[in-house]
C-alpha cells in the first residue's frame, strides 16, 4: 500500500486528472517502527489521496495522524467468507479454549500458555494452525514445563468444515497476538457465536468485540509485571553472580 507501485499510481492519476483512492490496514501500532523512507512514502500518498479507505477504526486513527481529512476517510472492515460459520450450531461445552492462527512468536501463543496454569477449573485448549517448527517445539516444551501439555490438542492447519467444527466446540476464542492489523479470525469466532478474549494489539478487536457483551479486550502483558514474574530477574541475577560467572 506504500510501495513504489502505489506512488507511481498516484503520480499517474495526478498527471491524467484521475481520482486516487488509498487503501490501508496499517495502524499506528503496526507501523511504529517504520523507517525514514517509509514515512516519506506515507506522507506523499496519504496527503495527496482524494479519498482513503481504512480497514478498521485503528487504521483510520493512523490516517488522521498522518494528516488525512476525516471527511475523506471511509471505513471498510476486512472480512472472510463467514457463511460457513454464521449458522454453526454450538455444542454444549463450557471448558474449551480455541486458538486459530500461525504458530509464530508474533501471535503470542506463548503468553497464552503462561496464563493457563492460573486457571482454577478444568479446561482444554485447541490450537489450530501451522507455522515455524522451532517455535512449536519451544511452545510444546513450555507446556510440559508448566504442566499443561495434557490439556492441549495440536490440530494443525484446518479449513472448511473441520475449522468450523473447531469453532463449534469452543466455549471461548483467544487471540493473544502481539501485533495484528486486524485479525480475521475474530470475525470467524464472532459469527460462530463464540465469546472472544482478544489482545489489545489485535486492532480489529475494536470494531468486533464489545466488552461485556461478546467478549473482552485485554492487555496480555499485565501478568508479566506480577511479583511472581518480576522476581525471576532478581533470582537469575543472583544465580549468575553466585555461580562464578563474570
Amino acid at each position: 500500500e506504500y510501495n513504489p507501485s502505489a506512488l507511481k499510481a498516484l503520480l499517474w492519476c495526478k498527471r491524467h486528472g484521475r481520482k486516487f483512492i488509498h487503501l490501508t490496514d496499517g495502524t499506528l501500532h503496526s507501523e511504529r517502527n517504520i523507517g525514514r523512507v517509509q514515512k516519506l512514502m506515507r506522507h506523499i500518498i496519504i496527503r495527496h489521496a482524494d479519498a482513503c479507505i481504512a480497514s478498521s477504526t485503528k487504521a483510520k486513527e493512523k490516517l488522521l495522524q498522518w494528516g488525512a481529512p476525516e471527511r475523506k476517510i471511509f471505513i471498510s472492515l476486512l472480512t472472510v467468507d463467514i457463511s460457513r460459520f454464521r449458522y454453526a450450531e454450538k455444542r454444549e461445552n463450557q471448558h474449551t479454549l480455541l486458538f486459530v492462527g500461525r504458530i509464530i512468536p508474533l501471535k503470542g501463543l506463548d503468553l497464552l500458555l503462561r496464563a493457563l496454569p492460573k486457571l482454577h477449573q478444568p479446561f482444554e485448549l485447541l490450537i489450530v494452525g501451522d507455522g515455524e517448527a522451532e517455535e512449536k517445539a519451544k511452545l510444546m516444551a513450555m507446556a510440559e514445563e508448566t504442566h499443561v501439555a495434557r490439556h492441549i490438542h495440536w490440530l494443525g492447519f484446518q479449513s472448511g468444515e473441520p475449522l468450523a467444527d473447531a469453532y463449534r466446540r469452543a466455549s471461548v476464542f483467544v487471540l493473544p497476538t502481539r501485533e495484528d492489523c486486524f485479525g480475521l479470525v475474530l470475525l470467524e469466532a464472532l459469527c460462530s457465536g463464540t465469546p472472544i478474549v482478544a489482545s489489545k494489539y489485535a486492532d480489529g478487536a475494536y470494531d468486533t468485540v464489545h466488552p461485556g457483551e461478546n467478549g473482552l479486550i485485554v492487555d496480555q502483558y499485565i501478568s508479566q509485571f506480577e511479583f511472581e514474574a518480576v522476581m525471576q530477574g532478581y533470582l537469575q541475577a543472583i544465580a549468575f553472580v553466585t555461580s562464578g560467572n563474570k
